[in-house]
């Protein structure tokens, strides 16, 4: 009750810009831009409208549930609530997860069977790395079922100065990958966290010299490289939230 009353003012701030019919802050207007765009661009590829929509995100600092509420109004379709899904956000790893077929049940459309099967399915580990131009991410996922998956602060480094595009401030391309991979690892190595099951990777990662330091990281770290998943790294984490739309919405939307 006491934190409501003190976003109070914030909100009011929010509901008085939408009825004014701007975004509900600048940094929805923002983000809603750049979904209007791509909006745009899978309309006209598909040639159907897209009236709603599963959206997941990456741990963007301070960005809560209003905001992407937000963001899809401002937008134009409705934000839709994934199937047995209960935390406040979405993220990439879970729709990642996802989109490579993990943490999903086979007769979702049944909703007793799919409760069983999800109950059955066994706990594992993931490691999902986010590499990009502009961004290095690093999470250690715990998860039984895609859409539950828990994601600890405490076992995820984002670093916004590490994309591929830091390469050339530095002297050699040798030390960048040596930061490369001690981003990577920073977490693992300050919390001995269970040995990741598979390796989850998003973004632009057909890089050699990524692939090589990952690689070398799990070798220097783990002794071995578990299974890494990189197929269609850019677009995996929206397969994903594809195929938790089609699951259908939380039955209490």
């Amino acid at each position: 009750m006491e934190e409501q009353f003190l976003d109070a003012p914030r909100q009011a701030k929010r509901e008085a810009r939408k009825k004014a019919g701007l975004p509900a802050s600048p940094q929805v207007g923002a983000l809603a831009s750049v979904v209007k765009q791509l909006r745009t661009m899978i309309e006209s590829e598909l040639e159907f409208t897209v009236e709603d929509a599963v959206f997941g995100v990456t741990h963007l600092a301070a960005i809560y549930i209003d905001d992407i509420k937000d963001i899809c109004e401002y937008a134009g379709f409705k934000y839709i609530i994934p199937k047995s899904f209960y935390s406040p956000v979405l993220h990439e790893t879970g729709s990642a997860l996802a989109g490579h077929g993990f943490g999903l049940c086979q007769h979702w459309q049944n909703d007793t069977q799919c409760t069983l099967e999800n109950r059955d399915l066994p706990w594992t580990y993931t490691l999902a790395v986010h590499y990009s131009e502009t961004a290095l991410t690093s999470t250690h996922a715990r998860m039984r079922v895609a859409v539950g998956t828990f994601e600890s602060a405490l076992g995820r480094v984002e670093n916004f100065t590490m994309g591929s595009n830091a390469k050339d401030q530095y002297p050699t391309e040798a030390e960048y990958w040596r930061d490369v991979k001690d981003t990577i690892l920073k977490k693992v190595r300050e919390i001995p966290w269970e040995t990741p099951d598979r390796v989850i990777l998003t973004g632009e990662v057909e890089d050699s010299g990524f692939m090589k330091a990952l690689n070398g990281a799990m070798d220097e770290h783990y002794g071995f490289a578990p299974p890494i998943y990189s197929a269609d790294s850019m677009v995996v984490a929206a397969k994903g939230n594809a195929e938790f739309r089609r699951r259908g919405p939380a039955d209490w939307q």
